[in-house]
């Protein structure tokens, strides 16, 4: 358990507490979304971690050189379990299921329900166990929920929220591997990180994924702006995409839709008709959660379905050579 004092709640409005250099890789420790503070199924999260003290950040990391306007290609070149357990909850009015403010309904609530995921000896493995003794196990794919930089206009968002600064995007693809491309909107960048995962499903259904600490390294380069560039972009070594922001989720998936296309037609020289058959015709839409203040969609398509073209000056081939 950390000291939550360590951590901020929201993006935006402090001074950096660390400086890096671009393009050099550097680990950072974070907390999961109850502060490490979750450690047994007796515990209550909302006495724990009451809103709005929940998904602990660490930041803001200055980044050398970036200056507002600029793109960051933040690089994650690997997610280390901090601890042999994490953490998943049900709490009542919240989640997909269940009535909330914003979506409210006449059902009785769900009961609060917190569950110790351990990981096996494989290390590839997490287990629990059911109420019934049964054993539930599911695979380990670490990534960040949360992940984004301070937001625009001197804005200042809570740490729950995503926007087009990224933010709390439950992305499954966020993982080792990954480059998320966004906006600096100020001089330094100013990059939060937190919220580590150990394994989610698509939609972040139930409220929370399997909750974790990690120590992550990463590695953060300047791109020169880009006047094309709205939503983050996320690429790995198989995939480019769009992530959008919004509610209701269709407006999401349009948001991510109309970003992919826009970019594979800069990307590869195809008119925009062109580029929107493409697209139409190959990607995937992976809903990253549909429980936040706004949800978030990932439109991707194969970059084997592009020719020979390179993103963002092949910013994420050159920091996929970091060691890990």
């Amino acid at each position: 358990m950390s000291d939550s004092g360590d951590f901020v709640f929201h993006f935006g409005g402090h001074a950096p507490k660390r400086t890096v250099a671009s393009g050099k890789p550097f680990t950072v420790f974070t907390e999961d979304c109850f502060s490490g503070k979750l450690t047994s199924t007796d515990g209550k999260p909302r006495e724990v971690a009451p809103f709005p003290k929940v998904n602990p950040l660490t930041g803001p990391i200055a980044v050398e050189g970036v200056k507002a306007g600029d793109i960051m290609a933040v690089h994650l070149v690997s997610l280390q379990p901090a601890r042999d357990w994490g953490v998943a909850t049900i709490s009542p009015n919240f989640g997909l299921l269940s009535g909330t403010r914003g979506a409210p309904n006449l059902q009785p609530e769900q009961e609060e329900r917190v569950w110790i995921w351990r990981f096996e000896p494989d290390g590839r493995t997490l287990a629990t166990k059911a109420a019934n003794g049964a054993r539930l196990a599911v695979p380990f794919r670490p990534f960040h929920g949360t992940l984004g930089v301070a937001p625009a206009h001197d804005e200042v968002r809570l740490g729950v929220n995503p926007g087009d600064f990224g933010g709390n995007l439950d992305i499954p693809d966020l993982g080792p591997g990954a480059t998320l491309y966004v906006r600096a909107n100020r001089d330094g960048g100013h990059l939060y990180i937190g919220d580590g995962h150990y394994a989610q499903g698509d939609g972040e259904i139930a409220g929370t994924a399997i909750e974790g600490a990690f120590n992550t390294t990463l590695a953060v380069e300047r791109l020169a702006p880009d006047a094309g560039f709205d939503w983050p972009r996320l690429e790995t070594d198989s995939h480019v995409g769009v992530v959008g922001v919004a509610r209701p989720l269709d407006d999401a998936v349009r948001i991510a839709v109309a970003g992919l296309v826009c970019w594979v037609s800069g990307m590869t020289g195809l008119d925009l008709a062109d580029a929107h058959q493409l697209v139409s015709q190959a990607c995937t839409l992976r809903i990253g959660n549909m429980v936040n203040p706004a949800f978030t969609v990932l439109c991707s398509i194969s970059k084997d379905l592009l020719g020979e073209v390179s993103a963002h000056g092949g910013a994420h081939a050159r920091l996929r050579g970091i060691p890990g």
